[in-house]
C-alpha cells in the first residue's frame, strides 16, 4: 500500500467522537483502544498515560503509513524523530503532524487541512472546553499563528501531499516574499523564547529560521541565532484565545486580558506583568504565598501560588509546574475555575526516602520511584518537560528535567546526564 495523507484522514475522520473510559469518581482516566493495538506501547492505557502521540502512531499504522511516521508516545521524541530526517518545518502540511507547546512536547494531532490563515486537525486525548484534562478524539481549528503550535512534521508520503510553500513567509496568513534576516548573539541567562519574543514572531518561525537548533531549550551565550531583519516587518506572536464555553471578560481596572507572553515570566523576570499575576492569584486564595504582596520581581512565592492555582484545576506535571501559561493566565483573568484551597494543616514532616539505586532509572524502568522524582522535579519548578503528570513509566521527560535540576546546581558532564545519583535524589527530597 502506497502512503499517503488521504489514508490516513480516512482513518482519523471515523474516530472523532471517541472518548476514553472513566474512573470510579466519574473522572476521565487515559484508559482507551488506541495504545494497546500499537506494538510496544501497551502499557500507555495500563498505566492511564496521555495517549495523543499513541494515537498518531494507531493512525499511522491502520492506514499503512507507519513508516512515515514516529511510533511513539512521547511528543518531543516525536519532533526529534522527523528533525532527524530534515522534514520538520514551521509550515503545514496536510497529513502532518502538528506538535504543540514548549519545544513541541505538550501536545500532538494530525492535520487534515489548512487554509492561509487555520489548521484543521483530528487529535486525541483532547477536549473543547480549553483545560488541561483530555477526554477524547476531537476535530478542532487552530490559528495558524496561534503561539501554542510549534510546528509540523511532515511524512515522506509516497504521493506528496497538499503543503504550504516552504520558499515563502507567511504574513498574517498571506504568503509574501520572504524578509531580510540579521544575526544576533545569545547573551547569558537568555532563551530562544525571549529572543523570539524581542523580535516579535512565534518561536516556531526563529526554529525555522535556525535549522541548526535541535533543541529549543538548550542554547549557549555567544550562539548566532537568525532573526528576521526589520522590528515589526513579521507580526507578533499572537495570544490564545479564550476557550470557547466561556466568554473571557476583562479584569477590573486592566483593559487587556490577553496572556502577554511566557518570557514575562520565571527567575529574572521584572515587569508589571509579574505584579498583576501575583495580585490575581492573592484574590484567588494564594495570599499566603506572599509576606510583603505581590511585586514586579518574579519570586518562589510566585511559582508557589502559580502551582497552587493549577493544581486547584486539577492539573498535574508540565501544566502545574508554577509558570503560567495562556490557559493559566485566561483562568486568572476571567475568573474562571477553582480558587486556591487553604493551606491543611500538617500532622509530622515526613520521613526522607534514601536513595533506592541507579537500576530504578533506566530506559524501560516502571516503578514508584520514577513517580516519586518527577514529583520533586516538578516541585522544585523543573516540570516543563512533562506532558501531564510524572508516572511510574521512566520517559525522556524524567531524564530531560533531571538534567536541568543537575545543571542548576552547576553541575556538568557525567554529573548532569538526566539519571539521578544520591546527591541528586538528596537535594531533590529535601
Amino acid at each position: 500500500m502506497a502512503t499517503s495523507p488521504a489514508a490516513i484522514i480516512a482513518v482519523a475522520l471515523p474516530e472523532v467522537g471517541y472518548h476514553e473510559g472513566r474512573d470510579a469518581n466519574g473522572r476521565w482516566n487515559n484508559k482507551e483502544k488506541y495504545a494497546a493495538e500499537v506494538p510496544g506501547q501497551a502499557w500507555v492505557s495500563d498505566d492511564g498515560e496521555p495517549w495523543c502521540a499513541t494515537f498518531v502512531s494507531w493512525l499511522a499504522l491502520k492506514s499503512g503509513n507507519a513508516d512515515v511516521y514516529p511510533r511513539t508516545a512521547s511528543c518531543s521524541v516525536g519532533v526529534a524523530w522527523f528533525r532527524a530526517k530534515g522534514r520538520f518545518s514551521a509550515l503545514p502540511s496536510v497529513g502532518a503532524q502538528v506538535f504543540f507547546g514548549s519545544g513541541g512536547g505538550s501536545h500532538t494531532g494530525l492535520v487534515i487541512d489548512f487554509d492561509d490563515t487555520t489548521i484543521t486537525t483530528v487529535e486525541g486525548n483532547t477536549n473543547n472546553t480549553g483545560s488541561a484534562e483530555g477526554d477524547g478524539v476531537y476535530r478542532k481549528v487552530w490559528r495558524r499563528r496561534d503561539a501554542y503550535v510549534y510546528g509540523y512534521g511532515h511524512p515522506a508520503f509516497a504521493q506528496g501531499p497538499r503543503r504550504a510553500a516552504e520558499a515563502k513567509w507567511v504574513i498574517d496568513g498571506f504568503a509574501t516574499p520572504a524578509p531580510a534576516t540579521k544575526s544576533v548573539t545569545v547573551r547569558a541567562g537568555q532563551t530562544l523564547g525571549a529572543i523570539a519574543a524581542a523580535a516579535g514572531v512565534a518561536l516556531s518561525v526563529i526554529l525555522g529560521l535556525n535549522p541548526q537548533v535541535k533543541d529549543p531549550n538548550t542554547i549557549h551565550p555567544g550562539d548566532t541565532i537568525t532573526v528576521p531583519a526589520v522590528p515589526g516587518q513579521v507580526p507578533p506572536t499572537p495570544t490564545v484565545p479564550a476557550p470557547t464555553t466561556t466568554p473571557q471578560p476583562t479584569t477590573p481596572g486592566n483593559s487587556s486580558s490577553a496572556f502577554p507572553g511566557a518570557d514575562k515570566f520565571g527567575p529574572g523576570a521584572n515587569n508589571a506583568n509579574v505584579t498583576r499575576l501575583g495580585e490575581m492569584l492573592i484574590k484567588r486564595g494564594g495570599g499566603r504565598f506572599y509576606s510583603v504582596g505581590a511585586g514586579p520581581r518574579w519570586s518562589d512565592a510566585d511559582r508557589q501560588a502559580v502551582a497552587a492555582f493549577q493544581q486547584a484545576q486539577g492539573w498535574s506535571g508540565g501544566d502545574a509546574d508554577g509558570i503560567p501559561g495562556p490557559t493559566t493566565w485566561t483562568y486568572l483573568v476571567s475568573g474562571q475555575g477553582r480558587n486556591i484551597p487553604a493551606a491543611s494543616t500538617p500532622t509530622s514532616a515526613p520521613a526522607a526516602v534514601p536513595f533506592p539505586g541507579d537500576r530504578y532509572f533506566h530506559a524501560g524502568a516502571s516503578n514508584a520511584y520514577v513517580t516519586k522524582l518527577g514529583q520533586a522535579l516538578v516541585r522544585h519548578g523543573y516540570g516543563t518537560a512533562y506532558r501531564q503528570g510524572p508516572g511510574p513509566q521512566w520517559t525522556e521527560a524524567d531524564r530531560q528535567a533531571t538534567a536541568a535540576f543537575q545543571r542548576a546546581q552547576g553541575w556538568r558532564g557525567a554529573d548532569a546526564n538526566g539519571y539521578p545519583g544520591p546527591e541528586t535524589w538528596r537535594r531533590l527530597m529535601r
